[in-house]
């Protein structure tokens, strides 16, 4: 039978807005797979991961999606690299990112067939020192180190002392418009002071998975995760979060980077 996901689920997992997948939708880009003829709810299989993913990948080389249409009715993925050059040549200014980007397309064209492990923990409540950043997903990283700089900083600044690893929760899913909290886990009291606050993170129960290096393909894991949760017929309950347990920073290479993405759910 094959694994159908609502369109929340789906949203999460592929990391398009609900709003966008509507849209798409509405053009033929991204079709959902059933419709509810009484409700009209949108359900999403397994196999549209790709497509979505493409999708995605090409908004954020700036292609119009009326030439996004042109791309996935070439059908083949010589086709579709070349549909990508031409637009490439026309706008030269972008040709390193592009070429970093259409280098990618690859696994991103391929039906997902690499699952990670999806497993369960109970949270309890959590004091956090966080700072919120407001940002399209595309100047996330560039961003975001900074931002933790700043925290960091200021938790010093403070006699503050970091409780466990840093991670950062997606309080909303439109990637042109996201609000992403920056959080640090805490035993003291944090004072606000300028963009540093206090806070907590819930108590509840998560479905999480481990990503391991960069985060170029950190799809796989969040693919995983809905995977999961619409094959056990979960619901999330909360932002999407990422805890990083093996962190950026000096002298440490990609390939060592250990981050859990995790998402509430119901029990």
């Amino acid at each position: 039978m094959t694994t159908l996901m609502p369109i929340g689920v789906f949203a999460h997992a592929t990391r398009l807005s609900v709003r966008a997948l509507r849209n798409y939708d509405r053009l033929g880009l991204l079709v959902p797979a059933r419709i509810d003829a009484d409700t009209g709810y949108r359900r999403y299989s397994l196999e549209q991961f790709a497509r979505a993913g493409l999708i995605r990948r090409l908004r954020e080389l700036e292609v119009p999606l009326a030439e996004i249409a042109e791309i996935l009715a070439a059908g083949t993925p010589d086709d579709v690299k070349a549909a990508i050059k031409r637009h490439h040549d026309r706008v030269a200014v972008r040709a390193a990112e592009l070429a970093a980007i259409s280098g990618r397309l690859d696994s991103v064209l391929a039906e997902p067939t690499r699952w990670l492990h999806v497993y369960e923990r109970v949270r309890a409540p959590q004091s956090i020192a966080r700072l919120t950043i407001r940002t399209p997903l595309g100047g996330l990283a560039e961003l975001i180190g900074p931002a933790y700089t700043r925290l960091f900083a200021a938790l010093e600044a403070q006699d503050v002392t970091p409780a466990g690893p840093p991670g950062t929760r997606y309080l909303t899913d439109d990637p042109d418009e996201l609000t992403v909290e920056l959080f640090v886990p805490v035993d003291q009291p944090v004072r606000r002071e300028g963009e540093i606050d206090s806070g907590e993170l819930p108590g509840c129960l998560l479905a999480a998975t481990i990503h391991e290096g960069g985060y170029e393909d950190v799809e796989t894991a969040y693919r995983s995760l809905g995977r999961w949760i619409a094959e056990r017929d979960r619901v999330p309950a909360g932002p999407a979060e990422e805890l990083y347990l093996v962190a950026p920073g000096p002298g440490v290479a990609p390939e060592a980077y250990r981050t859990e993405i995790a998402w509430p759910v119901t029990a």
